[in-house]
């Protein structure tokens, strides 16, 4: 209200005052509500709409936060937070100049700002790459593919390598016909291997040899080529063997290896289904990724892995994940990494039933799962099209599609996942990308299903853990919101880990 009486503008404040105890318990939903409640009283006041920007920072909700940012603004041109708090809403929607601009402003008015700097120093190193780019080709740069033209013995004079006294592994070097050297195999990929690697080496805050970790990418690479941009698995037939669809997991190194204790280990029995952003935030994302990468190398066809957002050089710069690889290996293991994060498939298809993708349903109708299918997924994502919106869009409660309010991809309704499932005879979507305080949340009347498989997120969001199993005739009805016959929903709680902050060794960023 533009103008508020006196009554409505101390219950405003009021609201405005709860909101932000909401924010320092961390529960940035209920923030918002406040803040909407009290903006809805009085509009007049700048720092209601930089409050609630924050708090959409805080969810990724970029483009609300933006949004906020410039209702702050021009209530107050002044609100350095407003500012502050829009250059980091830019950084999310990769508008790197324009977070440089706002970043300025607020290092001028505050010099001594430890976060505004880091950011900035963020957006330069993004913009001299794209000038780079620009400037050797038009930004057609021609990209050496690190894991498939992998020489192992350039790793051989590493210190890391002679001090080394963990499990050993071997390996073969692979060529092509003009005898240069084509990559790796790890020759003895076991069990033992990867106990001894989590237990004498992960868990005690040590790393495997680069040389070790050069040649596990490569490896996965290599199969990961080999897959589909949508993996289609099925055990309708083999009552005996269970699927489980993890969502998120980002670097919560403890919490995978608890799933895997509670739910049973990878093998001819059991297959899993990660389904994307399994690094960023998490401080342990070169530990959680070196071991799906090391289970897919001993299971190729019991563990698979969707790519999702966080599976890109934007975000693992922003994130921290290239922070961390690093500092505990090096940049080109992060540059391994990131070219092998363009082979991962975007969606699997379980039993002609289920679609699994990490974000959600394109806003080009007539997109099929046969057109999915075609993608050719071997880049980093376009700022628009299908392939982005796989791993960027998300549910809403109206129908139709609507804009983000993280500024990358669409919000779609219940009338959209039916018409998808209808027109390719599927059941229900299941998909991640999203906390969910439950740990799995049936939407869209039933057909649509968010699994998230990080309990309390980042230390702080107190959510469940879940876990969608695909068990068919075996299924446990009505338990965690089950509709299904074919479906088992569990859930599970963090564990305790290491005190480690979640983004400890990112250097800028969005780690404020």
């Amino acid at each position: 209200m533009s103008n508020p009486t006196s009554e409505q503008s101390a219950e405003a404040l009021k609201l405005k005052n709860e909101g932000n105890i909401f924010i320092k318990k961390q529960d940035f939903t209920k923030a918002i509500d406040l803040y909407t409640k009290a903006i809805g009283l009085d509009s007049t006041q700048s720092i209601y709409f930089s409050n609630r920007a924050l708090a959409h920072l805080k969810l990724d909700n970029f483009q609300s936060s933006l949004n906020d940012c410039d209702e702050a603004l021009k209530l107050d041109p002044k609100n350095a937070k407003a500012y502050h708090r829009r250059g980091l809403s830019y950084i999310g929607l990769l508008e790197f100049k324009k977070a440089k601009n706002d970043l300025q402003i607020v290092l001028k008015a505050k010099p001594g700002d430890a976060t505004a700097s880091r950011a900035l120093d963020v957006c330069e190193k993004f913009i001299r790459e794209e000038r780079f780019r620009k400037a050797i080709g038009g930004g057609d740069e021609i990209k050496v593919n690190l894991c498939e033209t992998l020489r192992l013995e350039s790793y051989d004079a590493n210190a890391d390598l002679g001090k080394y006294d963990g499990p050993k592994l071997e390996f073969e070097q692979l060529t092509n016909s003009k005898g240069e050297a084509a990559g790796a195999v790890v020759k003895n990929m076991s069990e033992e291997f990867i106990t001894q690697m989590i237990e004498n080496i992960f868990k005690k805050g040590k790393c495997i040899p680069k040389k070790y970790a050069a040649a596990i990418v490569s490896h996965a690479n290599r199969i990961f080529c080999n897959e589909n941009s949508v993996v289609e698995l099925s055990n309708k037939d083999k009552p005996d063997l269970k699927i489980s669809v993890c969502g998120d997991t980002h670097g919560q190194f403890y919490d995978v290896l608890n799933i895997f204790h509670k739910f049973g280990n990878v093998g001819p029995k059991h297959t899993y289904l990660f389904n994307g952003d399994f690094v960023d935030r998490g401080s342990w994302s070169c530990e959680v990724a070196l071991l799906f990468y090391c289970l897919k190398i001993l299971h190729p066809e019991s563990i698979y892995l969707n790519r999702g957002n966080h599976e890109t050089n934007n975000m693992n710069k922003i994130y921290g994940f290239e922070d961390e690889c690093k500092h505990k290996y090096s940049a080109r293991i992060f540059d391994m990494f990131a070219q092998s994060f363009e082979s991962l498939p975007l969606a699997t298809v379980i039993n002609d039933n289920y679609l699994v993708m990490h974000g959600g349903l394109p806003s080009d109708t007539s997109c099929s799962l046969d057109d999915m299918k075609k993608i050719d997924r071997f880049s980093q994502p376009p700022r628009e099209g299908a392939f982005m919106e796989m791993l960027w869009s998300d549910p809403q409660e109206a129908d139709g599609f609507g804009p983000s309010q993280r500024g990358l991809g669409f919000a779609f309704g219940s009338d959209i996942t039916a018409q998808f499932l209808e027109k390719n005879k599927l059941r229900k979507i299941f998909r991640s990308h999203e906390v969910r305080m439950g740990g799995v949340q049936f939407e869209h009347k039933g057909k649509l299903v968010t699994v998230f498989s990080a309990p309390n997120y980042c230390d702080t969001q107190g959510n469940l853990g879940g876990i969608i199993h695909v068990v068919p005739g075996q299924g446990t009805l009505i338990q965690n919101g089950n509709d299904d016959e074919d479906l088992t929903i569990e859930t599970f709680e963090a564990v305790p880990h290491p005190d480690i902050k979640p983004m400890a060794y990112s250097n800028g960023g969005l780690g404020f």
